[in-house]
């Protein structure tokens, strides 16, 4: 746990007039957060949050602006485009919802509160009314709360006022206040003012300090080479192992040109974000390798990590040994076989292909996995524009805005003439 003394916010800046025993409580208070396992496993949060009370406690106006937090906090450049690189927004939105499961789930009294309103970078402190000497409740009047930057000014000397009634007209202030509050909350909510629905589906991997591995399939491998690939797949599928790769038989990686198509896309996603990528070919990654990192997985059956990873979901790829029938199994309901595809392994010339998105906190890793691959190509391309086509952010459902949960879209997109039409989400689950 954070000590009060190890939060400091240093002696530079104007002094703001909180009571000595205030400023303490606000710093035990941010250690104590800053150490919770809602807050410690986001070093984007830790860092945003820890500034912002810094400044706050030094009663530094300037250095709460979008632009200034994004070049010393996050190592921004300075004339960097807050609107395509939203990075303060993203992560301020981040931080008023781990606060509020902080307090949400904490059962011991707090001498203060910490929050951020919609809209704002600076910090209210919230005090208990009950703390403080005589003379500072009487200072604060009828306010619990306390919101910076406008200070507490205590006089010993002063003496107390008599306590008036207020009268009905003296409460249309705080009623409109209140109105206002309430509906910048809900006006944020539906509008996704501070982060669309697609840059919170990426924003675990984005607070990851580690660079994402792009995980693509290479097709000159032995399982792609052989008549018994239905067979193989399904024995990838049902035991969750890794095939012992033999020697490339044509020497040169070949990467499928959807899938490369899909990883190029996605690094530029990334990278507009300042994220940086690895990629890799599946026979090259190990599990030491999704260990250390986030990672994305491009391609269901041809990428034998995503088999490996996903196919204990409840959405899944599926063949029939036999038949060669490729489908995308429910394990709800696992006598439904309605999203299937051509049973060809890399292409699909049917009307309708079909494609799973999944993004989880894998057990196997400890790190976050995004997927995307379809039964066929062109659902694997219609997966890769879902996840990163800014075109496609508002179809995404309002369900999938928690950072923090594991979700599957189940897709299909219409084939005209060998070419891929938009993603239309059919199914969404989230655990």
């Amino acid at each position: 746990m954070l000590r009060a003394e190890e939060f400091r916010a240093g002696d530079q800046g104007e002094s703001v007039a909180w009571s000595s025993a205030q400023r303490a409580a606000i710093q035990a208070e941010a250690g104590d957060i800053l150490a919770h396992p809602s807050f410690k496993n986001s070093k984007r949060c830790v860092t945003l949050l820890r500034r912002l009370i810094e400044y706050a406690l030094k009663g530094d106006h300037e250095g709460v602006k979008e632009r200034t937090l994004g070049i010393e906090v996050f190592g921004r450049d300075a004339d960097y485009d807050t609107n395509a690189d939203p990075i303060v927004r993203m992560t301020a939105n981040e931080i008023r919802k781990r606060l509020a499961q902080y307090y949400q789930e904490s059962t011991k009294h707090h001498e203060v509160k910490i929050r951020l309103v919609p809209g704002a970078y600076l910090p209210h402190f919230d005090f208990d009314a009950a703390e403080g000497s005589e003379e500072e409740a009487v200072a604060e009047g009828e306010h619990e709360l306390v919101p910076f930057p406008v200070p507490v000014e205590v006089h010993p000397n002063a003496n107390p006022e008599p306590r008036r009634i207020f009268s009905w007209r003296s409460w249309i202030p705080w009623a409109a206040a209140a109105t206002l509050v309430v509906a910048a909350v809900l006006v944020s909510h539906h509008l996704n003012l501070f982060s669309s629905t697609q840059e919170l589906m990426w924003a675990p991997l984005l607070e990851e300090n580690e660079p994402v591995t792009v995980c693509v399939a290479d097709t000159n491998t032995q399982m792609a080479h052989t008549d018994m690939w239905a067979q193989e797949i399904a024995a990838i599928i049902s035991t969750r192992k890794i095939p012992q790769w033999t020697e490339n038989p044509l020497g040169m990686p070949a990467v499928p040109f959807v899938d490369t198509k899909v990883a190029t896309m996605t690094s530029a996603w990334l990278s507009v974000r300042h994220k940086a990528t690895i990629v890799r070919q599946t026979p090259t990654v190990t599990l030491d390798d999704l260990r250390r990192g986030p990672a994305v997985l491009v391609g269901a059956f041809d990428n034998v990590w995503s088999m490996v990873l996903l196919s204990d979901l409840r959405y899944s790829v599926r063949v029939d040994p036999v038949t060669q029938e490729e489908w995308i199994g429910d394990a709800q309901n696992p006598a439904r076989r309605d999203w299937k595809g051509s049973g060809k392994l890399l292409y699909s010339d049917n009307s309708v292909d079909y494609a799973i998105v999944t993004r989880i906190l894998a057990p196997e890793t400890g790190k976050w996995i995004l997927a995307a691959g379809g039964l066929g190509m062109h659902g694997t391309e219609a997966a890769g524009e879902l996840v990163t086509d800014p075109a496609f952010a508002g179809t995404l459902p309002a369900a999938l805005r928690s950072t923090r949960k594991n979700f599957q879209i189940v897709l299909k997109t219409t084939v005209i003439d060998g070419h891929t039409g938009p993603p239309q989400i059919v199914a969404v689950h989230t655990w």
